[in-house]
């Protein structure tokens, strides 16, 4: 009996902490998600975020994920499964935020795509592709970004961040760093 109550806390709290540490994460179209509905193995599984920003689950058919949080989301899931499951549990993990992603091209040591999963600063980015080759030109990098579907070229020269005559940038989803 102890052991079956010690699992029974395991299955209810194990996804709580889950949820509670992506608590303030926001999805976003590719992210790859784990739904987990307790007792209906049927229900349960691995899913991708369109680019729609919609997933697709049993019974519910299409359900808006972008831009909710996994504990939102989790609760919406629990909504539309009333119809068809009593008293549904579930639990929405993000398991790749591949929405979350920068890329860093040109001289720098490990170019690439990188995770962008907490605050990220254009010098702190720099710094996880390696640092610059010797021959990167540090006055005139570049940042390509999109804000409010429009292509923007910020200018960037990393002597001025480093000297305190230019503000460091913060990196945002989607950005390309380019170092010519």
């Amino acid at each position: 009996m102890k052991k079956l109550l010690c699992l029974m806390a395991i299955i209810f709290i194990v996804p709580a902490v889950a949820c509670s540490a992506q608590a303030g994460y926001l999805i976003g179209p590719s992210d790859q998600l784990e739904i987990s509905v307790w007792g209906e193995e049927g229900l349960s599984r691995s899913v991708s975020v369109r680019s729609d920003g919609f997933i697709s689950l049993p019974l519910i058919g299409d359900i808006a994920a972008s831009g909710k949080t996994p504990p939102q989301l989790q609760k919406d899931i629990e909504a539309s499964l009333t119809k068809y499951v009593k008293d549904p549990r579930c639990a929405v993990i993000v398991l790749e935020p591949r929405s979350k992603r920068f890329y860093i091209e040109g001289q720098i040591n490990t170019p690439g795509q990188f995770l962008l999963d907490s605050a990220l600063t254009f010098t702190q980015a720099i710094s996880m592709a390696g640092g610059f080759t010797e021959w990167a030109d540090k006055s005139s990098i570049i940042i390509l970004r999109t804000e409010d579907g429009k292509a923007v070229r910020i200018e960037v020269n990393f002597k001025k961040i480093i000297q305190g005559k230019m503000a460091d940038i913060p990196i945002r989803p989607g950005d390309t760093i380019i170092v010519p």
